[in-house]
């Protein structure tokens, strides 16, 4: 992080926020299924 981030608390908001939207993408798409993959009893 840069310095002026961390003077920032906005900025710093805005960052935490952001990791943690990604976090929470990461982890959708680790429980997710490719969509070319049909349910089992399709």
């Amino acid at each position: 992080m840069a310095a002026e981030d961390a003077e920032d608390p906005v900025a710093a908001a805005a960052a935490a926020a952001h990791r943690h939207d990604d976090e929470r993408a990461d982890e959708w798409e680790d429980e997710s299924f490719p969509a070319s993959d049909p349910p089992s009893n399709y």
